[in-house]
């Protein structure tokens, strides 16, 4: 299953040079998956939340784009 992914926040910070970014994605059951990305120059980390929704939301967060 391929799920659409929509960012919620994207900061980049040029003193540290760290980028932050958070996504959702509703899943078919109504219920949402939030994933968060940290790129620093060394290390790329990741990390998923699964969130119980109720099926006519149409997002948890207002997308950014």
């Amino acid at each position: 299953m391929k799920l659409a992914y929509n960012v919620i926040e994207d900061v980049y910070d040029d003193t540290t040079q760290i980028r932050t970014m958070t996504e959702q994605a509703q899943l078919p059951s109504g219920e949402w998956l939030i994933r968060t990305t940290v790129y620093t120059p060394h290390h790329i980390s990741m990390d998923v939340a699964h969130i119980r929704g109720k099926k006519n939301r149409k997002h948890l967060f207002r997308a950014l784009r």
